[in-house]
């Protein structure tokens, strides 16, 4: 080592002083001591310890350990002395850094245990404070009410004074009034036209005092004898004040009066303003200038009410005159267009006109009573009333003229009954429209105090010329129904979904106008009786809705019903009605073809013809082959298309007509229950006992009109099997199940007998009119009753014939077909019962020798039910069975 670097290590260890112990840290002291480049290299090989205090004494004392190794000994023992040094120094530091310490710490216990006696010195203080607070509020809080309470008795007391005041002012202006003998002798208050409104309260104030007086002193009896009536009253009593109170009144309401017509002529506004101010100090003393004010208008003096009333007077009368000259005048083409306007109800020109009128009539008092709003806002106290009152005279003299002259009763003879009544009530309809919407417009003048007024005005001024809108109502619907049912009855008189619609569309328009027309508290009624008469004997009197449909209902499936009786009276015969269907087709189809003329009848479709009168039953046997069974051999069979075809017709003019009607039945009564829950039911929910009589009606219809159609069916199921039966007698030949066995030849077993095919085919047109118009469970009771009559139909007719072997198979082949169209009837009881047949009918083709094993093991039926088969067989009496040659008669007799 040199001994630069010595030099350098001898200067960086400094002298220790007690200003480094106590205020440096550990490592400067050290390092102080040792030097700053033995604590850098001890640092930087001790870079991994967690201890940064330690490990440098350590490097420390290891550096001094070396240097006395290294050093020469007298060096050494410097070193070592150093050490020494250096520790006694170390615990002399701490020492008095320990005794440092304890003197602070003991300081600061006394500062803090000063600090905690001045906090709770502090706490009570606050305490006190704020009990004294609390002191404070509680006495201010006293402090405030008794104040409140003197302001109160202040307030009163103030009040009391001034009553007191007011009171001797008054019993000294009474006591004036009391002894005073002419207005006159008043005071210079009553008579200074710059004080009115102060005079003007004054006396109302003296005379309702008077008057109380009077009468508490009657009610106790503390009057004397009253006074005699013509005696005046003495001077200075009560009843002299009172007499002259109203004295004066009179005197000061005629200067208030003709001041407020002063100003009314000047249109002094102001001035009427403080004239009413005045009145209105009196009771009714307002409304008595308010009334002065309108009795002045122009609206009530001028003449255009009475030229209004002479217009519509003179509309009338050419009204009249028009309707006359088209009664009497048949070529006159607008004479004419006014009597079909009439019948039709429409409006004539003259109800236009004077509709027109009422209209500009209505604008001109709306334009009037708008201005005259804005002067009585500015002149009176209390507007609203003096509108009120306006209003009020204007619907009782301007409006009620009006709608008398407009709805005064017609002078000319009705073109139509239907069409008069129903142009009087649009009339009515209109006025009242037009009525009502000025009314609205004049309760926006009002404001919203009393929102119904004016509308009541409206209401109680048509009142009496719609009273009888009702039975108008009734008596119009009943006839047009008449009118209606006249022309429906020339036209045919069946069941037509037309006139339904036109009752319902006349019910529909009554109802509107019933809804504008009537009263709440009448619509219920009103609207029930438009559907419902309320007692049996009034319903064909009246024009309820019920009633007309029920009874064209019922007329019309009557109707329907001997239609069909009529068509099918006769058996069914295909070739004539195909014959007929030729002949009508040619000259439609001719019609069709040709040109339309001009001014000729429009095309249109043909109907359908009705069935021609069938021949009576037998008929055809009878003939033989002459006539139309002669042409019917000659010509061959038919088709089944043309079978087909004229079941068709014949089944759509008998069946088909009448479930064509109970379809369109149907389809009304469901019609009137949509109109009633659409249009009525709305307008019955206030009413329950009106709800529950239109409720019992329908269920009533509904209930009549079921057993109706069940009756009608019926009736056509036994019509149609009638002419079943009448057709199987008339085209069933007794050759079909018994041929001659020689000289003819053998008939077709591949093909159902004439009389089958006719049948079958009457059924199948049947079947196809019963899917048409029925549907569900009516659908199918209907087939099944027509199957299960069929069957008994066809036993019957079994019963009727004689069979050879031949000819019973040729009935198995009838029973084949009637099966085929069994099918379409949805019966399984039907197909079941002809299956049974066809078995049965084996019994007619088996030998005389095969019957009893065939009943006894295949069909194992009893011998009464097979005997009665049996004895259809051709060779029944002459078979014999067995060695002993038994008859079949003898072998089934017993079981």
């Amino acid at each position: 080592m040199t001994a630069d670097k010595k030099r350098e290590e001898r200067s960086e260890i400094g002298v220790i002083t007690l200003q480094d112990v106590t205020e440096s840290s550990t490592a400067d002291l050290v390092a102080k001591v040792a030097g700053p480049g033995l604590l850098a290299k001890a640092a930087a090989s001790n870079g991994q310890s967690g201890n940064s205090i330690k490990p440098s004494l350590v490097q420390l004392l290891e550096r001094f350990e070396r240097r006395v190794s290294t050093r020469t000994p007298p060096a050494a023992a410097a070193a070592k002395f150093m050490l020494g040094w250096c520790d006694k120094e170390m615990a002399r530091l701490q020492h008095q850094v320990d005794l440092k310490a304890e003197r602070v710490r003991r300081e600061a216990a006394a500062e803090q245990g000063a600090y905690r006696g001045q906090v709770a010195a502090l706490e009570a203080q606050w305490g006190a404070a704020q009990a004294a607070f609390a002191d404070l509020e509680g006495r201010m809080t006293q402090v405030t009410q008794a104040a409140a309470k003197i302001g109160n008795r202040l307030q009163n007391a103030e009040v009391y004074r001034r009553r007191a005041l007011d009171a001797g002012d008054a019993i000294r202006r009474l006591q004036e009034f009391a002894h005073a003998t002419d207005p006159s002798a008043l005071p210079p208050l009553f008579h200074d036209d710059a004080r009115l409104g102060q005079a003007a309260a004054m006396t109302g104030k003296l005379l309702a005092v008077s008057q109380e007086l009077i009468s508490s002193r009657e009610r106790v009896g503390l009057a004397g004898p009253r006074p005699r009536p013509n005696v005046a009253p003495t001077v200075g009593t009560i009843e002299n004040a009172l007499e002259q109170l109203e004295l004066y009144r009179n005197l000061l309401d005629n200067r208030v009066v003709s001041r407020f017509d002063a100003a009314l002529a000047r249109q002094d506004l102001p001035a009427m303003a403080d004239c009413a101010r005045t009145m209105a100090q009196f009771s009714q003393g307002e409304s008595m200038l308010v009334h002065r004010y309108i009795s002045t208008r122009p609206m009530f003096t001028s003449l255009r009410e009475l030229q209004f009333v002479q217009q519509q007077q003179q509309l009338q009368a050419s009204a009249a005159a028009a309707a006359a000259a088209a009664l009497g005048s048949s070529g006159n083409a607008a004479a004419q267009q006014a009597a079909a306007a009439a019948q039709a109800g429409e409006l004539s020109a003259a109800d236009l006109s004077s509709l027109r009128a009422l209209s500009s009539f209505y604008k001109g008092l709306l334009s009037a009573m708008r201005d005259e709003a804005v002067v009585l806002e500015q002149v009176f106290s209390s507007p609203a009333a003096a509108l009120a009152q306006y209003l009020q005279r204007v619907f009782e003299q301007k409006v009620q003229t009006a709608v008398d002259a407009v709805l005064a009763p017609p002078q000319a003879p009705a073109a139509g009954a239907a069409g008069a009544l129903r142009c009087r009530l649009r009339l009515m309809a209109e006025v009242y429209g037009r009525t009502r919407a000025l009314a609205d417009d004049l309760q926006e003048l009002c404001g919203a105090g009393d929102s119904d007024a004016v509308r009541q005005l409206a209401d109680g001024v048509c009142g009496a010329a719609l009273e009888p809108h009702l039975h108008l109502e009734l008596a119009w619907l009943a006839a047009a129904h008449e009118a209606r049912l006249a022309s429906h009855a020339a036209a045919g008189g069946g069941l037509s979904m037309e006139e339904v619609l036109a009752m319902l569309g006349m019910n529909e328009e009554a109802v509107s106008r019933c809804v504008l027309l009537s009263p709440p508290a009448q619509l219920a009624p009103a609207v029930r009786c438009l559907f419902l008469s309320s007692t049996p004997q009034q319903a064909a009197a009246t024009g309820c809705l019920l009633e007309q449909v029920a009874a064209h209902a019922l007329r019309g499936l009557a109707t329907a019903v001997e239609a069909a009786a009529r068509a099918a009276a006769g058996p069914f015969n295909p070739r004539l009605l195909l014959s007929q269907q030729g002949q009508e087709a040619a000259p439609a189809a001719a019609a069709a073809a040709a040109p339309v003329a001009a001014g000729g009848l429009g095309s249109g479709t043909a109907p359908m013809p009705a069935a021609a009168p069938q021949q009576p039953a037998g008929q055809g046997r009878s003939q033989g082959g002459g006539g139309a069974e002669g042409q019917a051999a000659a010509a061959g069979p038919l088709s089944r298309q043309d079978l087909h075809r004229a079941a068709a017709a014949a089944v759509g003019a008998s069946l088909g007509a009448v479930l064509q009607a109970v379809s369109t039945l149907g389809a009304m009564v469901s019609l009137l229950q949509q109109h009633y829950l659409r249009l009525l039911a709305p307008h019955l929910a206030g009413s329950a006992a009106e709800e529950r009589a239109c409720v019992a009606g329908l269920g009533a219809l509904a209930r009549g009109a079921e057993e109706r159609v069940a009756g009608a069916l019926q009736r056509c199921l036994a019509l149609l099997l009638s002419q079943a039966d009448s057709t199987l007698q008339a085209q069933q030949q007794r050759t079909d199940f018994c041929p001659p066995e020689a000289g003819a030849p053998p008939p077709p077993l591949d093909t159902p007998t004439p009389a089958c095919l006719a049948l079958c085919a009457l059924l199948g047109a049947a079947v196809d009119a019963a899917e048409r118009h029925l549907h569900g469970p009516n659908l199918t009771a209907f087939l099944a009753e027509l199957g299960r009559r069929c069957c008994l139909q066809l036993e019957a007719h079994q019963q009727r014939q004689c069979f050879s072997p031949l000819g019973a198979l040729r009935w198995k082949r009838d029973l084949s077909e009637y099966g085929c169209t069994a099918a379409r009837l949805r019966s399984p009881a039907a197909r079941l019962r002809l299956e049974e047949l066809g078995q049965a009918a084996n019994m007619l083709v088996v030998g005389p020798d095969s019957l009893l094993p065939l009943v006894d093991t295949t069909l194992r039926i009893s011998h009464t039910a097979a005997l009665a088969v049996i004895q259809l067989r051709q060779d029944y009496r002459t078979a014999r069975v067995g060695e002993a040659g038994a008859s079949l008669a003898a072998l089934f007799s017993n079981e």
